[in-house]
């Protein structure tokens, strides 16, 4: 009885193993490894930037004294009111970039980039009141008036410039610039002066005087660049370029103070001139598209 109990368990046995061996095998796929993002700054690049450009006064207009006539006081207070300085620019600018970064570790960029923009605004004004003296005959005080008008424009900026520049993280560069800038420079001054509060006061007068030219000089600054993907980067950049200055003659005022009420005899006259600084800071952003 035990034999034939033990040939059923060894016959059952076998039939369930013959059973799993006809099943299909379970088979477990392999997740995907999650791939870290690859950031190669190596390579050529090209883009487009806008921002604002603009700075402290850096226009100056004089005055020299050619005729006192008899009563120097007039020559002096006329020289006086036609020197001044003007008051801060404000402007846009806008253009496009071009350069190359070569990626020498994991840590440092190093390239070069060249950008071409147009500018708008940067116009400068300034006035002045200056006492001339006392007007005996009617006890006032006889003062001149100047109004003076400089418009400092570029109209257009260039600069070729070396990048040097440390990764904070794969994606983000935070660099130095500087090298050569380059511009159209123009300038123009109109001076208007009068003398008011008087019986008699003599003409207004009128003068004016402009420059144009190329300037070459240094520009500086540095900026942090994002790369957004593998292909596009942002950046916000400053800058600061000075193109040096240049001093035009505006002309002359005169008055012929015998025939008005101003105490004296003769010709009062002075020369004038600018002095225009093409220097200021610029902050923009940019966009750029790798070709890496």
């Amino acid at each position: 009885m035990k034999r034939i109990v033990l040939t059923a368990a060894f016959v059952a046995l076998g039939s369930a193993s013959a059973f799993a061996a006809d099943l299909p095998s379970r088979t477990y796929a392999k997740a995907p490894a999650m791939a870290a993002p690859a950031y190669n700054w190596s390579g050529w690049y090209a883009g487009l930037n806008a921002g604002w450009v603009g700075g402290s006064g850096s226009v100056s207009n004089d005055a020299s004294i050619v005729s006192t006539s008899s009563d120097p006081v007039n020559a002096e207070a006329m020289a006086r009111g036609a020197t001044n300085t003007a008051g801060t620019s404000s402007g846009f600018i806008g253009g496009g970039q071009f350069g190359y970064n070569y990626q020498f570790s994991h840590l440092f960029v190093a390239g070069f980039e060249a950008d071409i923009q147009g500018l708008s605004g940067a116009h400068k004004q300034s006035s002045s009141v200056t006492p001339l003296r006392e007007n005996r005959e009617s006890d006032n005080i006889a003062p001149v008036v100047t109004n003076s008008t400089t418009t400092r424009d570029l109209s257009y900026l260039g600069t070729l410039r070396a990048r040097v520049g440390v990764l904070v993280v794969p994606s983000f560069l935070l660099y130095a610039t500087g090298g050569l800038a380059y511009g159209g420079v123009k300038s123009d001054t109109t001076i208007a002066q009068s003398v008011t509060n008087t019986k008699n006061p003599p003409p207004s007068t009128l003068t004016s005087g402009s420059f144009s030219g190329t300037r070459v000089g240094y520009v500086v600054g540095g900026g942090g660049e994002w790369m957004l993907s593998s292909n596009w980067s942002a950046k916000l950049e400053y800058l600061h370029y000075d193109l040096g200055s240049a001093t035009y003659a505006t002309g002359g005022l005169a008055n012929d103070v015998g025939p008005t009420s101003l105490e004296g005899s003769g010709t009062a006259a002075v020369a004038t001139s600018s002095k225009v600084r093409f220097n200021d800071n610029i902050v923009r952003v940019g966009v750029n598209y790798h070709f890496n």
